[in-house]
């Protein structure tokens, strides 16, 4: 790494806390600053992790010139608005997956990140995992042959909580946005955007989809199934399929550390790859090495990608009734 890299982190909760810890782990990153409503809680999520500076406004922290990078780990609802800030002042930003509620806004963030020239990219961090990138090699390298289906599964039991962001549509809430797009993230990489779409979804008492059943079919005949609940627990697991065997993303698939390859010859052989940290380090890496390079997106996870996602996804509220 040719630089030392500044971050500020908008958002307090979960999953900046594990960001955050990575990015201590990692070589040439820092947490410079933390935003969140809450001044308590940023005050002590900046001394768990280091920050000098505590905002309680999201739009100062993009403001400040000694930050390298934002990370945005808010809801889904405010993603849009605070990267749309910060590109318009020219602050790079990674976004926590989904990008934005909708093609519309993925479409306006895309456009905000050419024409400022800013760096953008949705943090979809599975991307970057050892299992994954093994996963397509082997692809690549024709191990299973022509890839025909796709299976992918991601439910777990929340508590119901109206309010909290898993269920509230103000937030963003639902399956699909929270971690369907994780099996909607793999059947693209793999197979590309479909050309069909079937689903349904059953929608809670708040409006959030409890769970969403998805079905894609792709121009070359492949074909994908895909599910995820936050009432039904699932195996966690995905298999892509082909014609001379298949490989087996294990519990739990988003942030693989075992992946299995079955042939149908008999041949087998199951790697583990256990993560350094938590996992997000390989997205932190890939994104400080991207602005040491001066890019403007991530060849690996460029917008056009998260794009063709936004549209399978918007294809899929529209059929399931999921409005936000």
């Amino acid at each position: 790494m040719k630089n030392t890299y500044r971050w500020g982190i908008l958002g307090a909760g979960k999953i900046a806390e594990k960001f955050a810890s990575a990015l201590n782990y990692t070589d040439g990153a820092s947490v410079s600053a933390i935003a969140s409503r809450d001044e308590g809680r940023g005050k002590a999520f900046a001394e768990r992790h280091g920050a000098s500076r505590v905002y309680t406004d999201y739009h100062k922290l993009a403001l400040d010139p000694e930050i390298d990078i934002v990370y945005i780990a808010l809801p889904h609802a405010f993603h849009c608005e605070q990267a749309l800030h910060c590109l318009q002042h020219k602050k790079p930003v990674l976004c926590e997956k989904p990008m934005a509620l909708n093609l519309e806004q993925v479409n306006r963030l895309a456009d905000a990140a050419h024409r400022n020239q800013t760096f953008l990219m949705e943090g979809m961090w599975s991307r970057f995992m050892p299992s994954i990138c093994k996963m397509l090699d082997w692809i690549k390298e024709d191990i299973i042959g022509q890839v025909l289906y796709v299976r992918a599964d991601f439910g777990f039991e929340a508590p119901l909580e109206p309010q909290g962001r898993l269920f509230n549509l103000e937030l963003g809430g639902g399956s699909l946005l929270d971690v369907g797009i994780y099996t909607v993230f793999l059947t693209t990489l793999v197979l590309g955007e479909p050309v069909r779409v079937q689903s349904m979804a059953r929608l809670g008492a708040t409006g959030a989809d409890e769970y969403c059943s998805m079905q894609f079919q792709y121009a070359g005949g492949e074909v994908a199934s895909l599910f995820s609940s936050i009432t039904i627990r699932t195996p966690l697991t995905a298999e892509i399929s082909g014609s001379k065997g298949r490989i087996l993303l294990q519990c739990p698939f988003y942030k693989a550390t075992s992946i299995s390859l079955e042939l149908f010859n008999g041949e087998r052989n199951e790697l583990h790859f256990p993560h350094e940290h938590n996992g997000f380090e390989y997205q932190i890496r890939e994104v400080m090495a991207c602005l040491d390079r001066g890019y403007m997106e991530c060849p690996l996870m460029p917008l056009d990608f998260s794009l063709r996602m936004a549209r399978t996804i918007e294809e899929v509220k529209g059929q399931c009734g999921i409005v936000y």
